[in-house]
């Protein structure tokens, strides 16, 4: 994937890296697929994992420090990753851990949402039930303003601890994700830059560490049933197996799925790659599909849409990596 200048730059990089996190942390040309709820994905020239926020944080300077682009991932729940991989170091955010404090819980941004949500409901606390049984990070979450059932993380983070491109960490309130619909702050900025050569900072991006959200007490009885039908919906609805959760953002007034089964495309397949029949927002990965086979089946469902209704579908996934 690389040669001359970006070779030296990649050798460099993976150097300190081993001697920073040891070298079992760190791999070369390792393929992103097994990485990603997808099952999909290309090599990454350097691929790191991080088990604590110190490592992370130093991980992602190192990589800026060589001028090399870094995107970090969670679970991977919400990309689809080039089958030509992505340039650059991709650092695997696994930093988890979770402080109870009264109606407040501090949550470090590795640790699984799902996860998170049956913790406070054990303890009675309401406002994130309806993230029991999300795939993906605290993190991706945060990045993302994760939402079901009528919650969403804008209604109840109160910070956020991030790593902002200059290197300091900050605590953001609220307010600076500026968030909408599957958006924010920092979703809307680009995940990876991956054209070399590159001028110093061109390729940093803030970083979220840690969450802390206000929630408050409730029946827990009463969440747990809440928890039980929510699951039970998402049995009945949506597809398991390899995917990524929605693939496009529900238009105003509408919701996607309808849309793309309207224009007849429920079941559709294009090699391994199937839009769902039990849900037309969703993409299955049927066991060897391509991210070029997802891809044709999103842009084939975006311009049917397009031409039916006139609706210009926005896409929730991100695409990342070489395209």
């Amino acid at each position: 994937m690389t040669s001359g200048p970006i070779d030296r730059a990649i050798t460099h990089l993976a150097d300190a890296l081993r001697r920073t996190m040891g070298t079992a942390a760190v791999h070369e040309g390792q393929a992103l697929a097994p990485y990603t709820t997808f099952r999909i994905g290309g090599p990454a020239d350097l691929l790191a994992v991080a088990h604590h926020q110190e490592t992370l944080c130093r991980a992602v300077t190192l990589a800026w420090e060589h001028d090399v682009p870094c995107l970090v991932l969670g679970r991977g729940s919400n990309v689809l990753v080039s089958d030509d991989g992505i340039r650059g170091l991709v650092v695997i955010n696994q930093s988890n851990g979770i402080t109870f404090s009264e109606n407040r819980v501090n949550v470090e941004s590795g640790e699984l949402l799902s996860a998170l949500a049956h913790q406070c409901v054990a303890r009675g606390l309401a406002g994130l039930e309806w993230a029991a049984g999300i795939p993906g990070t605290v993190g991706g979450a945060v990045v993302g303003n994760a939402g079901a059932w009528g919650g969403t993380i804008a209604q109840v983070l109160n910070r956020a601890r991030v790593m902002q491109q200059d290197g300091t960490i900050a605590l953001w309130s609220v307010e600076q994700f500026n968030y909408q619909t599957r958006s924010s702050t920092l979703k809307q900025r680009p995940a990876n830059q991956s054209i070399f050569p590159i001028k110093t900072g061109q390729q940093r991006h803030e970083i979220v560490l840690e969450a802390e959200f206000t929630l408050y007490q409730d029946n827990r009885a009463r969440l747990e049933q809440i928890v039980r039908e929510n699951m039970a919906r998402r049995r009945a609805n949506q597809p398991g197996g390899a995917g990524c959760g929605s693939v496009f953002k529900n238009p105003p007034g509408d919701y996607a799925g309808r849309l793309i089964e309207t224009v007849g495309l429920k079941g559709y397949r294009c090699g391994g790659a199937e839009i769902s029949p039990l849900h037309a927002n969703f993409i299955i990965n049927t066991g060897n599909a391509t991210a070029r086979e997802v891809k044709t089946l999103i842009d084939t469902a975006y311009q049917a849409v397009l031409d039916r209704f006139g609706v210009a579908l926005e896409l929730e996934i991100e695409l990342i990596g070489d395209w």
